[in-house]
């Protein structure tokens, strides 16, 4: 019987995951510019992922939370310079994952997940930087990947196996949402929608999917994130819950 050959992957020590390398390719591609590149502003280094210099726009890649040093950055790539800044934040619909022992393949599984446009609101909440169209946008891109994941014992007091992601890999980008005006923020809305309203209207009419906790969730994501990038206003409360309207352009 002939035996089935084990393929072993090494991974080398890198800063960033392959899915990152290959949505910078992409944007290099259909923009051009170049990557990794720093620029100092007011005694501070700060680097870029894709600098188009042509048309003075810096596209950042960002697929964890906005809070943090993050949205301090851009906040800083704003008051600091005139650069125009997209931040491309991609949303998993479908992952493959590959476990593996010692760098050979144990076992590989499918999952689909719940990889809607308000899964951007539950990273998008951390974020303090208002709205500037002319100045800051954002793509949503829905991939698919590939995680890789390597064995590294057990849990304590259980026969569970653990894992740690080791690369994440990326598949393909199946489609996207641009944000470049308050409009296509606005548009995610719900028809039928009071003009003043509460998280409680806004999940009566949205279609969400995820269980009973993520539709509870993800209108209070919406309207504080929306509140933060300058589109919504709190406008008083109802009982305990506050109440929104659409803040007037300026």
């Amino acid at each position: 019987m002939r035996r089935k050959m084990k393929t072993k992957v090494n991974f080398p020590q890198i800063n960033q995951t392959w899915l990152h390398q290959k949505l910078k390719d992409k944007y290099l591609s259909d923009v051009g510019g170049a990557e990794e590149v720093t620029v100092q502003l007011n005694g501070r280094k700060y680097r870029i992922d894709v600098l188009d210099n042509e048309n003075g726009t810096a596209y950042e890649i960002h697929r964890a939370s906005f809070g943090g040093n993050f949205s301090e950055k851009i906040k800083d790539l704003l008051q600091l310079s005139e650069l125009k800044i997209i931040i491309v934040h991609p949303i998993v619909i479908n992952q493959k994952v590959t476990r593996m022992k010692r760098g050979i393949t144990i076992g590989t599984s499918y999952y689909n997940k719940w990889g809607d446009i308000y899964a951007f609101f539950e990273k998008l909440v951390y974020f303090k930087t208002e709205f500037r169209p002319k100045r800051m946008r954002f793509d949503v891109l829905f991939i698919k990947e590939h995680v890789l994941k390597e064995f590294v014992g057990f849990w304590r007091n259980s026969n569970r196996r653990r894992y740690k992601i080791v690369q994440r890999d990326l598949i393909s980008v199946e489609s996207s949402k641009k944000f470049r005006m308050r409009s296509d923020f606005l548009d995610l809305l719900p028809e039928g929608l009071p003009i003043v309203f509460t998280n409680r209207d806004l999940a009566e009419r949205l279609e969400i999917q995820g269980g009973e906790r993520r539709v509870r969730r993800i209108p209070g994501c919406m309207t504080y994130s929306l509140c933060k990038l300058g589109i919504l206003s709190r406008v008083g409360t109802r009982g305990r819950a506050h109440k929104f309207r659409v803040q007037a352009h300026q």
